[in-house]
């Protein structure tokens, strides 16, 4: 990850940059702005717990930084293409941790891959097992029906 300093003059660079670049640094400059930006809040709310009347100037430098970030966030996100499962989002509406989703996610698709690899499986050795019963009791109509559906071997 870049430094801040260079993430901004990243958002800066000419157009010229190839499409998928140009992206690519615009996500690089918004992660950045919202890193910038929960800092200021977590910056923002031990100033406020400490309150004193000198820390007033620094409060609303603090607040003035967190919304020239927000607007420089605002003016990219339309150059960005992200999209977000609804499902995430509605773990965040909730409460709850992403990485929970996809977590669970990644649990689901390596169950469901397992499901799969069997039933590929089971119908392999079906298939293998109806051969040779085809080939038991029909052993002339099988023998040539069975090797013209064979897929030709490839030589690598």
């Amino acid at each position: 990850m870049r430094p801040p300093s260079q993430s901004n003059s990243a958002a800066s660079q000419p157009q010229t940059v190839a499409s998928a670049e140009f992206h690519d640094t615009d996500r690089e400059v918004i992660e950045t702005k919202i890193r910038e930006a929960l800092e200021t809040l977590s910056q923002i709310r031990v100033t406020v717990m400490n309150h004193e009347s000198a820390d007033e100037q620094v409060l609303q430098q603090r607040v003035d930084r967190l919304v020239k970030g927000y607007a420089e966030m605002h003016t990219i996100k339309d150059r960005l293409n992200v999209s977000v499962p609804e499902e995430v989002l509605a773990y965040i509406r909730d409460g709850r941790n992403p990485d929970e989703f996809t977590s669970q996610f990644m649990e689901r698709v390596a169950s469901e891959n397992q499901f799969t690899n069997g039933k590929i499986a089971a119908l392999t050795n079906f298939k293998h097992e109806f051969e040779e019963k085809l080939r038991e009791f029909f052993p002339e109509e099988s023998s040539a029906r069975l090797d013209r559906q064979k897929p030709p071997k490839v030589d690598s």
